[in-house]
């Protein structure tokens, strides 16, 4: 089972149909509360009725069980057995929370000598002549407290502003009284740099193998003691998540820089001279030194971090027969995974399974071309180093109002991009109170939507599978231009350079799917051991006849010799906007001449020009006998769409591979046994029309990912060598393709009618638009072209009016606005707090949240535990006999609820949703007319009360009654349009909708579609009690001819929302929100 979770499954129609288990969805299991066996054992049978095929166990906020302890082991212990039962694969996660390293800060805290080391230069200013006491051991003048000195120099101010040192001054000797630079400066403006060495305390050195050995010590060890005999069975392996070599402030632009214990030491080994005195040049100019020095300085860290963290830890899992996976912090960004991660290519191949990570309800775009980024690195790192899945954590940040439409859209997004293995973030044991806001949504049983679960694992499963194994096919690669952006990196602004190099970058990394080019990253070091054939550049499986070049400044000399090499074979160079005149001990004339050579183009000149303003973009090329061309164009692509000069300079180096008519639609190609399978994307809230033209002839399938069903595509021609037919694909559509080269079958090659369905003599089509239709159809050599004449269109039917309507969910009455009081002599009772006619209105107005964080000014003493209380009232017409009061998010270490003055004495029980949100009956409590609702509580904290909306639940409605919520009767009919204006605001669940219409005898012989306007929700349609089918996204249409005849039928609508408007109080639309309509479609079955 686990080996073809790793390495896939081979390719057949059948295991397309009913999709492997084993590559199936695989989520983190947040075990974030008291982990009861029963619920344990309940949970993991939820996820395997889905078709989960395993679980990464990740200890998350709110975990009641000591991390690591026994009681820990026992449960993973617990959870294997049970998996095994199951069939399940049960992977580890190596943190508490994360990221992975600490131990829950328990390496950090026990062991200071591994806390994460820095290196800040903190400046001071001022003008000479001038003597200086810089005092390093507190932060009255600059901030210098926790720290150690290193080193610090005189350098003139306009110099250090203007990006180059001439001339610097050596202070460390005049360093007294352990942490004092004295100094007499000269006369003129200076700045005194001082270096120094921090703690973050919170965090390892990953740059100390100690700190790994510590790490594997009293995580990997621990787990081997317990399950060791389950290693490489029940329990695969591990998942490290976001590591770093640096982790203090890494989102802003400081003087600050990865460190390690003996950082100078690794420098020395590394490069074979010593880093001290060219310290400024990490963070200004020093000379022809500069480029060496940065290029040295961040390639020993990121071959050291990759070292001393991701080996050691792969070495082991292989040493005990187990699977290393994980992603890194920033895979995104250039700029910032420099300081966090070094070169990811360095860290990636350490994986046995790639991995990235993609949060939030984002995906990469042309204004955010970046996000693109995380994927295309994984995915080439992926095809690289041999690794058949790319895991991706994702949908972390999503929110309670994540459809299944939503997840689809991300994940198509991540799959088109060479994902294939879906990881969720996360599946949580509990959302009660806090836990709720950890990252959400939850995806797991909790949601109104996972009853339908099985049908999106399904869906992904199968596009797991037709995308795991094989190859990969582009012909383009792009230079990943990490060493570049190394020689023009300081930690406290982008440079000018580095700026545009990462721009532009990210403006071929998007251009490029959105031309139909696609590619691989490269990086130079893969490069390197790249074999040159036949005019390709083969790296694996991978052949690529292009090689594009960002923009650079700074190449390895093994980079240069690789494109002499291709370009002497015949292979196509592309450079965009600067050419490299350094390598990684700085300026090379040879360099800068063979690169001239190349492109033909003075590339010192290139450079100088670069940055300036203005100027119009030229395209220069230089060709050779054997057909090796290099292009240069000046001034940057930008973002590009077909016509522009990206577009152009490629077509006249490669043949596209695949051809899409419309720049919004990403594709990905795949050979898989012998078979090309192509996968569209439409990432846009827009349907969408276009052509598709396919390298090769053959007969093109359509292999449907949500039901496994596999047709034969029936309108497509072949010219030029090409296969081209139509696809359309609706907002957020995709489409998977098989392309059986060198096969033919009947089909038709041109039509104005909508054809599904070719073969043995007859077409099968159907028309709402009147006049001539025609098919032309070949068969063999023979085309032959039948017509019929197409009438005006039926009308179609209109189903608006009431609808019966039935929610076999709770719903939901949510108390947003309370009371508050503290009790600090503990007299709340006897003072009559619970009662009815309490005057409260001295009292404060909270809402939800921390309870002493809403207080208007601070207690006098900050002492624990306190006493508080809370009263709040609602409106009731209606009493339903099964209303209860959630215990959601109510963090006390006691409470006592008394309703209408009676304290509550039912005890609570386990709600339907949630492992520890407990519901208690309240029904006899309440009357007709204001309630009041007091809650005491025992707080031991500042983060305690009420943090959540107070909830009640049952069988009722909720109207509006002069700006007040009232509690009515349930509601048995409803009009078209959306229900949380029709007495369900807060509703979260499945409403269903019944309405019966008479079908007209005009539509015998007529092929029936029903239209839907439900939103992004799930539904469920049937007709006359039979079930028809579910949609879980766009398009809202199915087909029901097959369910009708004349005369009158029942139709129901089952609509199934999201948690939001019941964790949040937002109003979001739910229900049939315009009138349904069934569409009549004249049909033919056409011979030939």
């Amino acid at each position: 089972m686990v080996e073809r979770t790793v390495h896939g499954v081979p390719l057949s129609k059948e295991a397309f149909r009913v999709p492997p288990r084993e590559l199936g969805i695989m989520p983190f299991w947040f075990w974030n509360g008291e982990l009861d066996y029963e619920e344990m054992e309940y949970q993991l049978r939820e996820l395997h009725s889905k078709g989960i095929p395993g679980i990464f166990i990740h200890s998350r906020f709110g975990l009641e069980v000591p991390y690591l302890s026994d009681e820990w082991f026992k449960r993973v212990q617990f959870t294997i057995d049970k998996a095994k039962e199951l069939g399940m694969q049960v992977w580890i996660y190596d943190e508490k929370n994360w990221p992975s390293g600490t131990v829950g800060w328990e390496i950090p805290t026990k062991h200071p000598d591994l806390q994460q080391r820095y290196l800040e230069l903190v400046i001071l200013d001022f003008n000479g002549p001038f003597f200086t006491y810089l005092e390093g051991t507190d932060s009255r003048y600059l901030d210098l407290e926790d720290s150690e000195p290193i080193c610090a120099y005189g350098v003139r101010a306009e110099e250090f502003e203007a990006g180059e040192i001439k001339e610097i001054i050596d202070v460390t000797p005049n360093l007294s009284f352990d942490k004092v630079i004295p100094w007499e400066a000269p006369a003129g403006r200076w700045k005194l740099l001082y270096f120094v060495e921090r703690r973050a305390k919170w965090y390892i050195d990953a740059l100390n193998p100690e700190s790994t050995k510590k790490f594997i010590e009293y995580t990997h060890e621990q787990y081997k003691k317990w399950i060791g005999h389950e290693f490489g069975k029940g329990m695969p392996g591990f998942y490290t998540d976001e590591p770093a070599m640096h982790y203090f402030s890494v989102q802003e632009d400081n003087y600050i820089i990865p460190w390690s214990k003996h950082m100078f030491k690794i420098f020395r080994e590394a490069n074979g001279y010593d880093l001290k005195p060219y310290l400024p040049a990490l963070f200004a100019g020093m000379g022809d030194m500069t480029t060496k020095v940065r290029c040295d300085f961040w390639q020993a860290l990121s071959r050291q971090y990759a070292k001393a963290y991701y080996r050691q830890i792969s070495e082991w899992c292989k040493e005990n027969n187990l699977y290393h996976t994980g992603h890194l912090l920033y895979e995104e960004f250039l700029r910032l995974i420099t300081r966090v991660e070094g070169n990811i290519f360095d860290q990636l191949k350490e994986m046995h399974i790639t991995g990235v990570d993609h949060l939030y309800p984002r995906i990469g775009s042309a204004d955010r071309p970046e996000e693109h980024t995380a994927m295309k690195v994984g995915s080439s790192a992926a095809h690289h180093f041999g690794s058949t899945r790319l895991l991706c954590e994702s949908l972390g940040g999503t929110y309670w109002d994540c459809t299944m439409e939503r997840m689809k859209w991300i994940a198509d997004w991540e799959y088109v991009l060479g994902v294939n293995l879906f990881n969720p973030h996360g599946f949580h044991y509990s959302v009660e109170g806090e836990r709720k806001r950890d990252w959400p949504p939850s995806q797991f049983y909790h949601h109104p939507w996972w009853e339908k679960y099985d049908l999106f694992n399904g869906y992904v499963a199968r596009n797991s599978y037709m995308l795991s194994g094989g190859r990969h096919v582009a012909k383009v690669a792009v230079l990943y231009p990490i060493v570049s952006i190394w020689a023009n990196y300081t930690p406290q602004a982008p440079t000018p350079t580095a700026a545009l190099i990462e721009q532009e970058f990210y403006n071929l990394t998007d251009s490029l799917l959105r031309l139909h080019f696609d590619y691989d990253y490269v990086d130079e070091e893969v490069l390197a051991g790249a074999e040159v054939r036949d005019g390709k550049m083969i790296i694996g499986d991978e052949e690529y006849e292009l090689l594009i070049l960002p923009p650079l400044t700074t190449i390895r000399e093994s980079t240069l010799e690789k494109l002499e090499t291709f370009f002497q074979a015949g292979g196509k160079i592309i450079a965009d906007a600067l050419l490299p005149t350094e390598n990684t001990a700085g300026f090379s004339k040879e360099l800068t001449e063979a690169i001239s050579g190349l492109f033909g183009q003075d590339a010192l000149a290139v450079r100088a020009d670069a940055l300036k303003e203005g100027g119009e973009q030229s395209v220069t090329a230089n060709s050779n006998a054997s057909g090796g061309k290099c292009i240069f164009v000046s001034k940057g692509f930008g973002p590009s769409l077909p016509g522009s000069t990206l577009d152009k300079v490629i077509r006249e180096c490669i043949t596209p591979d695949v051809e899409i008519s419309d720049p919004n639609v990403f594709y990905l190609h795949r050979i898989k046994d012998g078979k090309d399978v192509y996968f569209l994307v439409n990432p846009t809230a827009e349907d969408r029309s276009m052509t598709l033209s396919l390298e090769g002839l053959g007969r093109p399938e359509a292999w449907c990912s949500v039901s496994g069903k596999i047709t034969p595509v029936p309108v497509y021609r072949h010219e030029e060598g090409r296969t081209i037919f139509p696809v359309e694909l609706s907002q957020y559509g995709s489409a998977m393709f098989v392309l059986n080269k060198g096969e033919a079958a009947d089909h038709v090659i041109d039509t104005n009618l909508s054809v599904d369905g070719v073969g043995e003599g007859t077409v099968q089509a159907y028309s709402r638009t009147p006049g001539r239709g025609f098919v032309k159809v070949k068969s063999g050599d023979r085309v032959e072209v039948l017509e019929v004449t197409v009438p005006e269109p039926l009308d179609a039917m209109v189903l608006d009016g009431t609808w019966q309507f039935a929610a076999p969910y709770d719903n939901a009455f949510l108390i947003q606005r309370f009371r508050f009081k503290q009790d600090d002599e503990g007299q709340g009772v006897e003072l009559g707090y619970a009662d009815p006619e309490f005057d409260d209105s001295e009292w404060l107005e909270f809402k939800q949240g921390a309870w002493e964080l809403q207080l208007p000014f601070e207690r006098d003493e900050r002492t624990y535990p306190v006493t508080i209380w809370y009263r709040m009232q609602f409106e009731s017409e209606h009493v339903p006999e099964d209303l209860r009061l959630l215990i959601d998010g109510m963090k006390a270490e006691s409470r006592s609820f008394f309703i209408n003055g009676e304290e509550l004495k039912a005890e609570p029980r386990r709600c339907k949703f949630d492992a520890q949100i407990k519901e208690v009956d309240i029904a006899p409590l309440v009357k007709e007319g204001t309630n009041t609702i007091a809650i005491r509580m025992e707080v031991a904290d500042k983060v305690a009360g009420l943090l959540d909306l107070v909830k009640l639940v049952g069988s009722f409605a909720v109207e509006e009654r002069n700006g007040v919520e009232v509690m009515v009767a349930p509601k048995a009919e409803l009009a078209i349009g959306s229900w949380t204006d029709q007495g369900y605001p807060y509703y979260a669940g499945v409403g269903v909708l019944t309405t019966t219409v008479t079908i007209p005898e005009a539509f015998q012989g007529k092929r029936v579609f029903l239209e839907l306007e439900c939103g992004d929700d799930v539904v469920d349609v049937a007709v006359n009690g039979e079930e028809v089918g579910t949609i879980l996204w766009h398009p809202y249409r199915i087909e029901i001819t097959s369910f009708l005849k004349p005369g009158e039928h029942t139709i129901q609508v089952s609509v199934t929302n999201t948690l939001i408007n019941f964790f949040e109080g937002v109003k979001r639309p739910g229900g049939l929100l315009q009138a349904p309509v069934l569409k009549p479609y004249h049909a033919w079955e056409l011979t030939y």
